[in-house]
């Protein structure tokens, strides 16, 4: 029987930007996601501007080049000496990984998010060309190479129904402690997208999915990514995790107050969740949605 977790770390995102290194092109174009998402990114021209506004910290990211890697080398110096000069902290997404980007990912990256995917045939049904076995290699030299990586798994990633996820599980247990978080996301049906027209996966099943990986996984942190469904949906979702998860991004308010009202030990961070975190202990903070 699984014993409920008493903490909760709740993550509101004010001290992190995400920055696009290809603006809004990605050459899979993937079915979940369209290139969707690149649209609100910035660009690397705008980390300085954001820093003057506050921002800490950013997420590297864009789209996949043909070669299905994040370009992050092509950027290398400017993100250094932006880094350096102004000590700022990167959450590095890069796609595929050779020896080759070793190097540079030690000079840039704090921490490294790394999606993952349990199953050919899901990787073939959403990415298209996209090589799933390069996928699981590239996860196994970031940590062969001893870098902060924080796996993603998307659940319901094909088409809102349960495919990949207890696969993608089974397949980190290898790792051990090399890995101490996993970051969890929710698929959202995405204005634009070939998967708009179907719907998340049920909450209760999310929930009974997450049960199971705290059971699996008892001494290594979950989180409750930001990119889960909005309205009654992100409610009823972060409010039955509660007790199973770390972490919840972008908390709401009825949630947090909830967490209160259970005498839970709450504590707040302002950046990216795969920033190792600093949070404050106490109440006082509110849900940004």
């Amino acid at each position: 029987m699984m014993s409920l977790i008493k903490e909760i770390e709740f993550v509101i995102l004010k001290n992190t930007s995400s920055v696009s290194l290809t603006g809004n092109y990605c050459y899979l174009n993937c079915k979940h996601c369209g290139r969707h998402y690149l649209n609100n990114m910035a660009r690397v021209k705008d980390i300085e501007d954001l820093v003057k506004k506050g921002f800490t910290s950013f997420l590297i990211s864009g789209g996949l080049l043909e070669d299905r890697k994040v370009p992050i080398t092509t950027f290398e110096d400017t993100l250094y000496t932006l880094k350096t000069k102004y000590n700022l902290k990167y959450n590095v997404h890069t796609g595929y990984v050779d020896e080759s980007d070793i190097h540079v990912l030690k000079k840039i990256a704090d921490t490294v998010s790394f999606d993952l995917v349990g199953d050919q045939q899901t990787v073939k049904e959403v990415y298209g060309e996209f090589d799933y076995d390069k996928m699981w290699t590239s996860l196994e030299l970031l940590v062969n190479n001893d870098f902060v990586v924080k796996p993603h798994i998307t659940i319901g990633l094909n088409k809102g129904e349960f495919s990949h996820e207890q696969k993608a599980i089974e397949k980190l247990k290898k790792f051990g402690d090399r890995i101490d978080e996993i970051i969890f996301l929710v698929f959202i049906p995405t204005v634009g997208t070939e998967f708009y027209s179907y719907q998340p996966p049920k909450v209760a099943e999310v929930v009974s999915f997450l049960s199971r990986v705290r059971n699996d996984f008892s001494h290594k942190k979950l989180t409750l990514g930001c990119m889960h469904p909005k309205g009654k949906y992100r409610e009823e979702l972060q409010t039955e995790l509660l007790g199973i998860v770390n972490k919840i991004v972008q908390p709401i308010g009825k949630v947090i107050e909830k967490a209160e009202r259970e005498n839970f030990q709450i504590s707040y961070s302002y950046e990216c969740c795969a920033f190792s975190s600093n949070g404050r202990v106490g109440s006082g903070a509110r849900g940004a949605i």
